[in-house]
């Protein structure tokens, strides 16, 4: 699968990416710093048979983990020997891991200079295994934690109500949260689910609207797979016959095919923003956008609490 470097993201390869220049090895590291994604990069050569024995390791590690940037550079090569003597590679193979330097924070910030929190030498697959599952990057999540004392004790309530299952009241308090921590993706999240199980078990009292709101969620948070999730909710259950009972029966077709449409795009950008049990759910739940036209059905599988 050929990519530009523009495309060469983390989360959506699961392979190696084998660096050309300094200039792209530079852009990817500033990408990776710009969302606080380590990068593991794997010195090798042509000549070298260890190399080529625990590239396939290599591999398989990187299919692992989709939120870390593998790199490969050939230290041979005309465009690359700079980076292998900038890292002052000796051996090959040789494993090096690299995160943003403490306190930097977004692309503006990123200086590419990184920091080399671990080095590893040799074709050492549990070496490999091992400096690897230790420094990956996970899925992100935004800070769960309200702005605010005020805001914080309306969201635990928010939570106890959900719990219970009064998802009114529920609803009612993740609101007064919002309104002390307008900011909080988290939030809004919750708020979303709250919304969409009181429609779900009163079938009253709020519309799809709520949508717009899960919406924001992705907006604020666009790399929160569960933003995602909580989207593609609001967006079936705004298609679903109870939502649509005030909606002109010569429209309600269109409706709901923008609804499915919306869904499965929001369920697209989960899936690839999620790792684990929840991937997987998640990908069982697309699995069925083409097997069946039933929402009820769909919105079964998406249980990601």
């Amino acid at each position: 699968m050929a990519a530009t470097t523009e495309t060469k993201t983390a989360g959506t390869l699961g392979i190696p990416i084998e660096v050309s220049s300094v200039s792209e090895w530079n852009s990817i590291l500033r990408n990776a710093y710009a969302n606080n994604q380590t990068v593991i990069a794997d010195f090798h050569a042509e000549w070298c048979q260890p190399c080529k024995v625990i590239a396939p390791v290599y591999a398989n590690l990187a299919s692992q983990q989709p939120f870390t940037y593998f790199l490969r550079v050939d230290v041979d090569g005309n465009r690359t020997r700079p980076i292998a003597a900038k890292y002052s590679i000796s051996a090959m193979p040789t494993f090096v891991v690299i995160k943003r330097p403490p306190g930097e924070e977004g692309a503006a910030s990123a200086t590419g200079k990184g920091v080399v929190v671990e080095k590893l030498q040799g074709a050492d697959p549990q070496g490999l295994a091992r400096i690897t599952n230790t420094h990956a990057s996970r899925a992100y999540a935004p800070p769960s934690a309200s702005r605010t004392p005020a805001a914080e004790k309306a969201k635990n309530l928010g939570n106890d109500l959900f719990k219970k299952r009064q998802y009114a009241a529920a609803v009612e308090e993740y609101s007064k949260a919002i309104a002390l921590s307008p900011d909080s993706g988290v939030l809004y999240a919750n708020r979303a689910l709250g919304y969409y199980k009181w429609i779900q078990s009163k079938r009253e009292g709020a519309d799809s609207a709520e949508a717009r709101n899960a919406l924001r969620v992705t907006n604020m948070e666009e790399r929160w797979g569960k933003g995602w999730v909580r989207l593609a909710e609001a967006l079936l259950e705004s298609g679903c016959e109870e939502s649509l009972e005030n909606v002109a029966e010569d429209k309600r077709s269109e409706g709901r095919r923008v609804s499915l449409e919306g869904a499965e795009e929001a369920l697209t950008n989960a899936i690839q923003l999620s790792e684990g049990k929840v991937k997987i759910d998640l990908l069982a739940a697309k699995y069925l956008f083409p097997k069946t036209s039933s929402i009820a059905v769909t919105m079964t599988v998406i249980r990601i609490n």
